[in-house]
């Protein structure tokens, strides 16, 4: 909290709910939100006749708190929640503030052009009620941004103007301290990696950019020793089998050709 207002922080596409602080009518018949100067929620009902599509992803919670899903860009700023007794009087007592902060992140490369051996940039920003990246005084102070490697093996953090375990091909761009970059020329092992920004402070979230190379495998390689253990057993499962059930069948003798195709043929591609 800042004063009288409250700060509240979401990333793109998630939900948040902000609460008012000065409910009178449990059933919020006394309250509206603004967003900025636009009124949202009139007297305890969402006005879906003036806001379109973003009507559609407000709603309001049993304590009069205004819940916003699949939270945008856009959706950054400050919330004003303001109680009125009955439809023509005065307001009743002073204004709520709520103000939502949204962590967005961008690359500059489209899905397709991500491949090993090329450039790439990711932006990770700050929305908030001055712009894009720029922080409110008073509000975003406390907070601050950073990139993260997250993988099976580790996780190495990269602060703003070092590199990642010294590789020179990572460079991170504090542009303020709600807007950092990172630049970087990735290579085959950043196959399905993960790329985080973390935004630390007095609370803490993040979002995840995950590299994908076109035309890959999701598969799960096995170790050559499990493999063949694997195949050891089934040709064992597979014995036990037939011999349970000619116990029970006279024995036939199988054509040649037939002999030829039961073996069993392994292939291992060496890493």
């Amino acid at each position: 909290v800042s004063g009288n207002t409250l700060s509240l922080y979401s990333i793109v596409g998630g939900d948040v709910s902000l609460p008012c602080n000065n409910v009178i009518y449990p059933n919020c018949s006394s309250t509206i939100w603004n967003y900025g100067s636009i009124e949202e929620v009139h007297l305890g009902r969402v006005k879906k006749e003036e806001l379109n599509n973003r009507a559609d992803r407000l709603s309001l919670g049993s304590d009069c708190s205004l819940h916003v899903s699949d939270v945008r860009a856009e959706d950054a700023g400050v919330y004003i929640c303001r109680q009125f007794l009955t439809e023509g009087e005065p307001q009743h007592g002073g204004d709520a503030h709520v103000h939502l902060s949204v962590l967005t992140m961008s690359s500059s490369s489209p899905v397709t052009d991500i491949k090993p051996d090329r450039p790439v940039t990711l932006r990770c920003s700050l929305h908030t009620l001055n712009g894009t990246g720029r922080c409110a005084p008073a509000i975003n102070q406390d907070v601050s941004l950073s990139w993260q490697r997250v993988d099976e093996t580790d996780t190495g953090l990269i602060e703003a103007g070092t590199n990642l375990q010294g590789d020179s091909r990572y460079q991170v761009t504090q542009l303020s301290h709600c807007d950092i970059t990172l630049n970087m020329t990735l290579q085959r092992e950043d196959n399905n990696r993960k790329w985080r920004c973390q935004l630390t402070g007095k609370v803490e979230t993040f979002l995840d950019f995950t590299v994908t190379f076109p035309g890959t495998s999701n598969a799960v390689k096995l170790p050559i020793s499990h493999i063949m253990l694997f195949v050891t057993l089934t040709v064992m499962a597979a014995i036990v089998t037939i011999h349970t059930t000619r116990s029970n069948c006279p024995p036939k003798a199988l054509h040649p050709q037939a002999e030829e195709a039961s073996g069993i043929e392994l292939q291992v591609l060496e890493e």
